[in-house]
Parts: structure tokens; C-alpha cells; sequence
């Protein structure tokens, strides 16, 4: 798939089948992550890995949108050494990206109690955790057209040269 396909065709996955991700997969998409780009090379992430049933269940009580951590096989704490980093943005994309093409599907999901969940996976205090991401094989099959629904249309986002 080119990545011009993955951008048209991703979508969020928020039903998953029991199936395992091979580790080498899992791994895979975490390389794809820590490429991301970030400002001055910082690379102030972290990506704590929950494979856990059970720790997935708690995660995904930490947040009113979390929910689709408790159905992953796995989930991807974003774990950032800034407050509110762009760059956490960035590695999310290049992680969602990966696994699209790998066939995984995956979904970003908001933390809201950062501190619980901080406490859940032994955060460091002095780290930020506000977001994760779900992954695993989608329970129904990919289509191949994304809904056209909600998303605007080209003229609407974009202007040339000033507003």
C-alpha cells in the first residue's frame, strides 16, 4: 500500500478480535514510531507497551473516550518528557501508520485521568501521559472505501496564499 492509499483508507478501529499480534509486528510499528520526526531531534517519547488483558481493562477506565483499550491486543501508552508535546502527535501518526499497512488496526485514545494511569503503569512523576493508542485486528473487515461522512471538503480546509 502507498502511503497516499493508508491516508485515504485509515480509519479508527474500536472493535477487536482475540487474535494476538505477532511481536514482530508489534515491534515493527514501534520502530515506525521512534522514526517520527520531533523538534531539534528531541524525541521526547516513551512508548509503554500493555499487552496485558487486565491492564487493558484498567487503562481504558482512565478516560471517558479510553474504551477501546479494553478489547486491544494490545495498547501503546505515549509516555512524553515535555508537557503537551507536538511531537507525541507526530509518533502517533507514524505508529497508526504502520500498523494500517501492516494490517492492524488501532485507535488514539484520551486519557483523562493521567494520574491514575500514570500510577497503573509506574509513570515516573516527572513524565506527562495524556494519550494511547489500541491496536489489533478489527472485528469487521476493512472496507474498502472509508465512510465519507464528517470529513470536510477539500475547498473547505484549504486556502491559498492568505485567508
Amino acid at each position: 500500500m502507498n502511503i497516499f492509499e493508508a491516508i485515504r483508507t485509515k480509519r479508527a478501529v474500536r472493535s477487536y478480535t482475540d487474535q494476538a499480534v505477532p511481536e514482530e509486528l508489534i515491534r515493527q510499528i514501534l520502530d515506525a514510531g521512534r522514526r517520527a520526526q520531533s523538534n531539534m531531534n528531541r524525541q521526547p517519547w516513551t512508548f509503554l507497551v500493555v499487552r496485558d488483558r487486565e491492564r487493558l481493562k484498567k487503562l481504558s477506565e482512565c478516560g471517558t473516550y479510553a474504551g477501546p483499550l479494553a478489547g486491544a491486543a494490545f495498547g501503546v501508552a505515549l509516555v512524553s518528557s515535555v508537557e503537551w508535546s507536538f511531537d507525541i502527535g507526530q509518533a502517533a501518526a507514524y505508529l497508526q501508520l504502520a500498523a494500517w499497512e501492516l494490517g492492524v488496526g488501532s485507535c488514539l485514545v484520551w486519557l483523562g485521568e493521567a494520574e491514575k494511569a500514570k500510577n497503573l503503569l509506574g509513570v515516573p512523576a516527572d513524565k506527562y501521559l495524556e494519550m494511547a493508542i489500541a491496536f489489533g485486528y478489527a472485528v469487521e473487515s476493512s472496507p474498502g472505501k472509508p465512510k465519507r461522512t464528517g470529513r470536510l471538503p477539500f475547498e473547505d480546509v484549504v486556502r491559498w496564499e492568505g485567508w
